[in-house]
């Protein structure tokens, strides 16, 4: 506190246990408990203005964010579409070629081959790392 700071006494009443834990701490560190209660009220402001600036900078933080984070997450959400979209269109080419090449007493019904391809999709998702290297390998092996 400078000296030409203006300086305004208050009276302020604490229980029995606090003034007792004042009094040590005065004497432990050899300062006024008027010191030592000023010193508690400046802390005290300075978190009460650190939780506002915290706010503060938590809203500017989250702006920041969704300025940043918002395009990304719209081209992401493009780019799932087309590779959806080419995915169907493979699909549906895949069929169209069972259909143009396959012999018809060798083919089966569209529902039962893609209920095949979906459990095998399932399964394949579902493989770690080692169990899919295995899988090709059985594959290559049945299918010449």
């Amino acid at each position: 506190m400078t000296q030409k700071e203006k300086t305004v006494q208050i009276t302020v009443k604490v229980r029995q246990g606090e003034y007792e834990s004042l009094q040590k701490l005065a004497a432990k560190t050899h300062r006024p408990m008027a010191e030592i209660i000023r010193g508690f009220i400046k802390t005290g402001m300075d978190i009460e203005r650190s939780k506002e600036d915290i706010d503060f900078i938590r809203r500017q933080i989250r702006e920041e964010l969704d300025i940043m984070l918002k395009p990304q997450v719209n081209r992401l959400a493009k780019l799932l579409m087309r590779i959806g979209m080419m995915t169907i269109s493979f699909c549906y080419f895949n069929s169209k070629i069972v259909h143009l090449f396959v012999p018809i007493k060798e083919r089966t019904s569209y529902e039962e081959l893609m209920a095949e391809c979906k459990h095998n999709a399932a399964a394949y998702l579902n493989m770690r790392d080692a169990s899919l290297d295995a899988a090709f390998r059985e594959f290559d092996e049945n299918n010449p």
